[in-house]
């Protein structure tokens, strides 16, 4: 099978992006997982919905789960419906920019990335918002898709886990009273001009 939406088989340097942590990509997540002793489980599912990581996920019956998937894919009614709190990392500034590559959007329109770490429900992007946090344009060379967009999703993930073990519980999150827009996967000519904004001066 091919790479899918969010996936590369390239070797991506991820170089430096200012503050923000950046793993070493050479390392594989299974490596990780093994070394911190973690327990896991390699299920051969294609995506969430499929039978087998529902059934495992109602057997584990988890207080919360972290939930990142390919580009495109849904959560289906199924796992909804088990009312398990599904937390998500949107690479957008919610309720203003929902959708897709909401991320190029802010930085075209407003100079900046958001990130907004939300509970997953029936409407696209439209769950409750748990923590949002701003970042300023990726630092010229770096990736922008595969190693910027990643960190300041993790970034933001890491302040929730923070806030949950300072407090001991997992927050209810704030509902969403506001539309806001929907984006649709961004023209590559828009892509390429935000990068562009980035280039140094001299060029």
């Amino acid at each position: 099978m091919g790479t899918l939406l969010g996936q590369t088989d390239e070797a991506i340097d991820s170089g430096a992006a200012g503050d923000l942590f950046l793993p070493d990509l050479s390392i594989s997540v299974k490596q990780i997982l093994k070394q911190e002793n973690w327990n896991w489980s390699d299920l051969d599912c294609q995506h969430i919905n499929c039978d087998l990581m529902v059934s495992t996920i109602s057997d584990l019956s988890p207080k919360m789960i972290i939930y990142s998937g390919y580009g495109g894919q849904l959560v289906e009614s199924q796992l909804l419906e088990m009312e398990i709190p599904l937390l998500h990392i949107h690479s957008g500034w919610l309720p203003e920019y929902k959708g897709s590559t909401t991320f190029y959007y802010s930085w075209i329109k407003e100079q900046y990335c958001g990130v907004s770490a939300i509970y997953l429900g029936p409407g696209i992007d439209e769950g409750p918002i748990v923590f949002r946090k701003k970042y300023p344009l990726p630092p010229s060379g770096v990736d922008p898709d595969y190693i910027y967009d990643c960190a300041i999703r993790a970034d933001t993930l890491i302040e929730v886990i923070q806030g949950i073990n300072r407090t001991g519980t997992i927050p209810a999150g704030q509902v969403q009273t506001e539309l806001g827009n929907t984006y649709y996967v961004i023209h590559p000519l828009l892509k390429h001009l935000a990068r562009l904004s980035k280039l140094p001066s001299s060029i």
